[in-house]
């Protein structure tokens, strides 16, 4: 069996008085995966963005894109439509940014999280989730050329779902 899901968000910030500070972003989050065993899957998720600051001339453009593995083992409940789960992840991803005035700055990250879940199964094909942010640490660099902007983050929450269908 396989698994074929993602997520997706969009953002939109105008300001009253002062456009140079509006902002959109927009970001597709798809994930394919394979039971390798019974509830035990194994897949590829990918991450692609794109956010605008500004208007005009002063349009600040930054572009994202990242991938990697992941690992999902499936907790079944007496409810066959309802099932627990958790989630390991690595992701490697890249930017570039844009900014009206100077040169591009292209910048990396390296990113672990564990996330725990919940799935309600609408029928034999598709599936409702939610996860909370769980457990992320990450490396971040947002611009390769400065070695002095590294940074390091550890976060654990459980505070923010995130749903999903698949």
């Amino acid at each position: 069996n396989m698994m074929l899901g993602g997520g997706f968000d969009f953002a939109s910030t105008s300001r009253q008085g002062n456009s140079q500070n509006n902002s959109s972003e927009v970001n597709f989050y798809p994930s394919f995966g394979y039971f390798v065993g019974e509830n035990f899957a194994v897949g590829l998720s990918l991450q692609v963005g794109s956010s605008r600051t500004g208007n005009g001339d002063q349009k600040n453009v930054t572009s994202s894109f990242g991938f990697g593995p992941f690992v999902r083992y499936y907790i079944p409940t007496g409810n066959e439509s309802l099932a627990f789960f958790g989630q390991a992840g690595l992701t490697v991803a890249s930017t570039k940014n844009n900014p009206p005035v100077g040169p591009d700055r292209k910048g990396n990250s390296l990113t672990f999280a564990l996330l725990p879940g919940v799935a309600y199964f609408l029928n034999e094909h598709w599936a409702l989730e939610l996860t909370v942010n769980g457990l992320r640490v990450r490396s971040s660099d947002p611009d390769t050329s400065n070695d002095n902007d590294k940074t390091s983050t550890v976060s654990f929450g459980i505070n923010s779902l995130n749903p999903a269908l698949g």
